[in-house]
């Protein structure tokens, strides 16, 4: 049934696709990266596919898998960074399912990304990379739910999720 997804979203860093796995493993639920479906989608990496034709090709190809999410029923969905942060996509991703922002100070997840690594809009500077926080967090903030990170292992995150959708859950019945 559609509307019955978990969308993660939050800024780069902020653990959207290693909590993700974990709570659909510990939902019993699959676990769907819309990085990993525009790659499959455009047949390049993200870091080429931003290289070679910019940003606004890469957000179009975002725009083309959002419109896919329609089909996904029951999952656990990470989406990138930016997805959420254009007009009516926020309204796209609550009409798929209960949407989680996993929130973060901008150090720790700044410094969280840049030890993955790959992530092109790490080539921004701290003053850009804060801007650009900055604009994202009303978007995220649409979210139903809000998970704090600040201090938590993964683990811990995982469970404020569960504990967070149980009492969404409740709330709805």
């Amino acid at each position: 049934m559609a509307g019955d997804n978990v969308i993660i979203v939050g800024f780069m860093g902020a653990g959207k696709s290693v909590c993700g796995r974990l709570l659909a493993r510990r939902l019993g639920r699959c676990f769907v990266e819309t990085d990993d479906l525009i790659v499959s989608l455009d047949g390049r990496a993200i870091v080429d596919i931003f290289r070679e034709d910019g940003e606004d090709t890469f957000r179009r190809l975002e725009g083309d898998v959002l419109a896919s999410l329609a089909l996904k029923s029951g999952d656990v969905i990470a989406t990138g960074g930016g997805l959420p942060c254009r007009e009516g996509r926020m309204d796209a991703l609550r009409a798929l399912g209960t949407v989680i922002w996993l929130r973060g100070d901008l150090a720790d997840l700044v410094a969280r990304a840049r030890r993955i690594g790959g992530r092109p809009m790490l080539e921004r500077s701290p003053t850009e990379l804060e801007a650009l926080y900055r604009a994202r967090e009303p978007y995220y903030a649409r979210a139903h739910l809000t998970v704090d990170t600040g201090g938590l292992g993964i683990d811990q995150v995982v469970a404020r999720m569960l504990t967070a959708l149980r009492g969404a859950h409740a709330a709805r019945v």
